[in-house]
């Protein structure tokens, strides 16, 4: 009976945690673009352990979250996976972005779904990252 009460808080402990620590991949495409070449991109970099990508007419827009070790590289491995989107879709205005507020912004609006001021929104995202640097 004692042993248990010792590792109910551990257990509870290590729940909590893991909880905390989502690696997510979203991926939403509302534009005639196929998005397997971003996906497989964006899962194949093993530095990157959460993204949201947003496809809408012609943009895209990747808020990535870096593993624990690379987050001093973050803005580096940004531009690099930026680069070779932008290469394999020269049709779409490309944005990356390792900022949090970026990816958060951008899961809220795939799972909103809203149509009618996700363009507004897109464009706000961009000026975010505009001022940020």
């Amino acid at each position: 009976m004692m042993t248990i009460r010792r590792l109910l808080p551990i257990f509870c402990i290590i729940l909590l945690l893991s909880g905390c620590i989502p690696n997510e991949f979203t991926f939403e495409n509302k534009s005639g673009e196929d998005s397997e070449k971003a996906k497989e991109l964006i899962k194949k970099d093993d530095r990157i352990k959460g993204a949201s990508a947003l496809f809408y007419e012609d943009h895209l827009i990747v808020g990535i979250r870096v593993k624990t070790f690379d987050r001093f590289k973050k803005r580096k491995i940004a531009k690099e996976l930026e680069k070779k989107l932008t290469k394999s879709y020269p049709d779409l205005a490309v944005l990356v972005s390792a900022d949090s507020k970026i990816l958060t912004e951008t899961n809220k609006l795939i799972l909103k779904g809203d149509e009618k001021g996700t363009k507004k929104k897109i464009h706000e995202l961009i000026s975010l990252t505009e001022e940020e640097t």
